[in-house]
This record gives structure tokens, sequence and C-alpha cells, in this order.
């Protein structure tokens, strides 16, 4: 079958484009023609272009003039960053053209995610009608799709019910989504793992590129914070582990930060890790594929669902810490995880043997 991928591929973020890989290896390993849809909204590209004027323009002409010269030396990063993710996807996605008027009839499937495709706050401030299928001539089921409500509004409920209405198979990523949209739809909505956990480590090692270092901590964050790098070094100076840091974004550098990873270097950097401590929904995933050693830090917003959600598969709740709460050290007993893991990997396969006839 001709089956086709729409989600946000082409963010320079690499939990969306890992995830994005291990779907489309996952689909093309069952005997399928897979494709990635090279569907590049505005909003997307726009946030990470090479060149942007609002990544140091401010209405504070003391602001304007300290980001200026922040980006004069976060240019070249950001810069090179582009350069390895573009190359990433060109490589490895099989992308095929997106146009608006393609209805996909030459597919025998589209599949809506994984990623948070479903929050608008992500897609411009609306939903955005390409990550539901709107005017596929083609079946169309989700993945995974994600999104970070914990509520609906009555607009939010009448959108979704409405929206949905056509998919022939409906999977989110999180227990808290498939709740609230349960009472919306006549199809059952089915929990399933990410892809990059669906597609699983072997996928991974054939892409992975070894840091070539030993014994080391590895912090994954979005954005910078400050109870993260405590509770890091804390861990660091226990273990006797120097830190190494990937960067999620361009900032200023400093000792340890690597910013310019490929996605290959940065499973690599997962896989070889002695402890791993995120904030990260797709650095969880990664040290868990990785059966690695890690602590999650509670951030108290709507993004701790996602992490919350797969930890409460795994009976794992004890990793994710609150602002404060000291570690433990617990050792993860992987065997009994990894058991819980098939399981639930063994129920997303069913889902999609189910929607789309892997057999």
């Amino acid at each position: 079958m001709k089956i086709g991928i729409i989600t946000f591929h082409c963010a320079h973020n690499y939990g969306a484009v890992l995830q994005a890989y291990g779907l489309k290896e996952f689909l093309k390993l069952s005997g399928h023609s897979v494709n990635v849809v090279n569907y590049r909204p505005r909003y997307i590209v726009n946030t990470f272009r090479k060149f942007n004027l609002r990544y140091w323009l401010s209405r504070n002409p003391y602001k304007c003039i300290v980001r200026l010269f922040i980006e004069i030396i976060v240019k070249p990063i950001r810069i090179k960053r582009w350069y390895v993710f573009e190359r990433f996807m060109d490589e490895y996605l099989d992308l095929s053209p997106y146009s608006k008027e393609n209805n996909f009839s030459y597919l025998d499937f589209l599949v809506l995610g994984s990623d948070q495709i479903w929050n608008p706050k992500l897609t411009g401030g609306n939903f955005d009608g390409v990550y539901f299928g709107n005017g596929a001539k083609c079946n169309v089921i989700s993945y995974a799709a994600s999104s970070r409500f914990e509520s609906l509004s009555l607009e939010q409920q009448n959108y979704f019910s409405i929206n949905l209405s056509n998919l022939k198979g409906i999977s989110v990523r999180e227990s808290s989504l498939a709740d609230l949209l349960q009472p919306l739809v006549n199809l059952k909505v089915n929990v399933v793992v990410d892809p990059t956990l669906l597609a699983g480590r072997e996928v991974f090692d054939d892409i992975a590129i070894s840091p070539k270092k030993e014994k080391y901590l590895l912090l994954y964050q979005i954005g910078q914070w400050t109870e993260l790098n405590n509770l890091a070094r804390k861990i660091a100076e226990k273990l006797n582990l120097e830190i190494i840091e990937i960067s999620s974004h361009p900032i200023e550098p400093r000792k340890g930060l690597v910013q310019t990873a490929s996605p290959n270097e940065f499973v690599g950097y997962f896989k070889d890790a002695t402890f791993i401590v995120t904030t990260s929904f797709h650095g969880l995933a990664f040290s868990i594929m990785y059966n690695r050693q890690f602590y999650c830090l509670k951030k108290n917003s709507d993004s701790d669902l996602r992490l919350l959600s797969l930890l409460d598969k795994l009976d794992l709740q004890g990793r994710f810490l609150e602002i404060g709460e000291e570690p433990d050290f617990e050792f993860i007993d992987y065997n009994n995880v990894n058991q819980k893991l098939k399981r639930e990997r063994d129920m997303s396969v069913e889902y999609l043997q189910k929607s789309i006839n892997l057999g």
C-alpha cells in the first residue's frame, strides 16, 4: 500500500524529526511504500528560519541592543543547526511534495501524526485542517496525535467532533487526550506509544552516531530551567560524571553545551549516556528505549501530561520529581519496564494492523 504521513517533520526539533522517521521506518519495514508529506506551514518554517528580525528586535531599545549582541554570537550556531536538520530531512524522511490542491487520491492511507499536531498553540493559534486530513480523498487515520489540553471548550469540542468524524481510525499519545475526545466521536480513541518507541532501538541503532565519550550525564531540556540544571549537577557530583547538555534551541555557547548535534548524534548521546536528566517527552522516550537511568523534572504546566502518561503506563512515576525534590537514586528495573513497554507496543501494532491492514 501507498501511505503518506503528515506530521511536524519540518520543525528543527529532535523529537519532531525522529518521531517522523520512526513511524516512516516502522511502516516501511511492514512492507509498504511510505513517504512523509512535505507540508511546511509558515508558522513552523518561520520559527526556525536562519535569519529573522524577531530574534533581536524589541520595543525596549536596551533589550534590542542586548538581543542583537546575543544574536551576533548565536547566529553561526543557528545557521549550522538549520543545515543539520534540513540534511536529515532530505536524507532520511523520504519526502513527497505537498500542494494545496493535493487531495491525496494517489494514497491508500494518510496517517496524521505523531506529535502535537492538534495543539493550536503550535499551529498558528488555530487548529490546522491539514492535520485533520481535511479534503483527503483516501483513507485517513491518526497515529499518536498529541496536544496539551487539560480541558476543551465547547468550540473545541465541536471542532474535534466534526473534523474527526471522517477518520477510519483514531489514536492519540496521551490517556488524558483520549478521555477528552472519546465522548465526541463514535470510534474508539486508542492510546498508543510514540513512534520512536514503536520503531524501537533496532531502527535507531542504524542511524545513531556515538559521541565517543564515556561516563557522562546527559542533560536535555526544553528551554532553560535553573532547577533542572541544579538537579543535574547534584546527580553528576554524586556519580562523578561529566555533564553534557544538548540544547533544544540556539543559545550563548558554554562549556559542555552541544548545540549543533545532528539527529543521528542526538540518538547516539542518549544511547551511550550513563545517566539522563530531562524535561522533554522525547528525552524520556529515548531514555527508556535505551534502558538508561534517568530523572524527569515536573514543570508544573500542561506539558507534564505527556511525560506523566508514559511514566504511568510503565510504573515509573517515581522518576518524575517535583521541583526541589531530592532523587533517591533507586535503580530502574528495566526487565519489568521492558515487559510493560512491549505490551503497550503490541497494542499499538494491533491498532495499526486493524486500521491499515499491516498484515
